[in-house]
């Protein structure tokens, strides 16, 4: 059963008696505790004689009380915190001000969280703010993202999931991470003793599997897809990074300047800023593709310090947007009617089943990849496309 959080403020007015003492009271739970706590304010009451006025002034100071407690004032705190929301999107920080008085709201415990976590990978972080945000959304939808975080009970909690499970259809693997998070920004509101208990717990459980996974480029597509890219030059260019040299299209591939192509030994080096694995990683440029670099696209002949993927289509000192050569992709996708699992890192996908296809040796695929060891190797192309039974598909016997 839902919890009471507060009793509204209403008008003690010692039987009309002018002589005596009016208030206004009204009670609120101590997230310490549990145990709910009564109030009084005399603000402006006990100076009116006049009984009119007495009712008006101790209306007025039940109306004022019961309004900030509407909105989620919590009176345990003795003064309000100012705080910059690192939840809010730029915009709005712009419209309404950066620093805003409240609470200590989820979005407060979320703004300390994220402060906590600053040392994590940029991406990482990114994917946090939009989780906490969407909770926060959901928060609002319910009319509460102002209140204390000590009012959003496991009722709540377990509302959400089934939000996200139900409607917005998240995977057993998505739900998951969602819990880990919100646990571990409840759970800096325990250690900070704003709440008794961490309320993420007995959460539904979600079996779903969404698999939006990558998948090769079945080979008699592959011919289409390149017909329709090559009219693209830098989209077909990226393609071709992923495919021949196995580059990721986030960082890799879009923030790649000519710089790092050596193109005396047909070799690139992805600085360690850049690269998954946090080291140096050297790749290989098959003497095909180092070809087409030098004569079709003349990367030589362009500054070192300028992106390789700039604006305009040609490399230039300022590189491509986050989801640029993503977006044109699906456009590219959409135009030939292909299947959605067909996605920008495919090309990487098809070059690994490609490479094995064609007996290039695993120690050589996993130096190509940057995988730490063969087994990841092994794992990573077995997932993306299990090895093919040739005896099976050239002898089995007709029925």
């Amino acid at each position: 059963m839902t919890k009471k959080i507060c009793e509204l403020a209403k008008i003690y007015d010692a039987a009309g008696d002018v002589s005596k003492k009016w208030f206004v009271y009204f009670s609120y739970r101590d997230p310490r505790s549990g145990q709910m706590k009564r109030f009084r304010e005399f603000k402006g009451i006990q100076k009116q004689s006049i009984i009119a006025k007495r009712y008006e002034a101790a209306e007025k100071l039940k109306n004022e009380i019961n309004d900030k407690l509407r909105i989620g004032w919590n009176p345990f705190i003795e003064q309000n915190a100012i705080y910059e929301d690192d939840l809010t999107y730029h915009f709005a920080a712009r419209v309404f001000g950066k620093l805003r008085a409240g609470n200590k709201s989820f979005n407060y415990y979320s703004s300390e969280f994220l402060k906590s976590v600053s040392g994590l990978d940029h991406n990482t972080v990114v994917t946090y703010k939009s989780k906490l945000r969407i909770f926060n959304q959901y928060l609002t939808k319910l009319g509460i993202e102002a209140n204390d975080i000590s009012s959003i009970s496991n009722e709540i909690i377990t509302g959400f999931f089934h939000f996200i499970i139900n409607e917005r259809k998240l995977s057993g693997n998505s739900s998951g991470k969602y819990k880990i998070l919100l646990n571990s920004v409840f759970d800096l509101a325990v250690e900070r003793k704003s709440i008794a208990s961490n309320p993420v717990h007995h959460v539904p459980i979600n079996t779903r599997v969404n698999d939006f996974t990558p998948r090769p480029i079945h080979e008699k597509d592959i011919s289409i897809w390149r017909e329709a890219l090559m009219k693209i030059p830098q989209l077909w260019l990226a393609v071709q990074f992923e495919y021949y040299c196995y580059l990721r299209p986030g960082q890799e591939i879009r923030l790649m300047k000519i710089g790092w192509i050596d193109f005396g030994n047909g070799q690139i080096l992805i600085p360690k800023n850049f690269a998954k694995t946090k080291t140096d990683k050297i790749i290989t440029i098959p003497v095909q593709f180092l070809e087409i670099l030098e004569k079709e696209f003349q990367l030589h002949n362009f500054p070192r310090n300028y992106y390789v993927f700039g604006k305009n289509g040609m490399p230039g000192e300022t590189h491509l947007g986050k989801n640029n050569l993503k977006n044109r992709f699906v456009n590219v996708r959409k135009s030939l009617n292909m299947p959605d699992q067909y996605k920008l890192y495919s090309f990487k996908h098809t070059g690994n089943v490609r490479a094995r296809s064609a007996g290039v040796p695993i120690t050589e695929r996993q130096a190509q990849n940057g995988h730490t060891s063969q087994r990841t190797t092994e794992i990573y192309t077995k997932n993306i496309a299990p090895v093919q039974n040739t005896f099976i598909r050239n002898h089995f016997p007709t029925l």
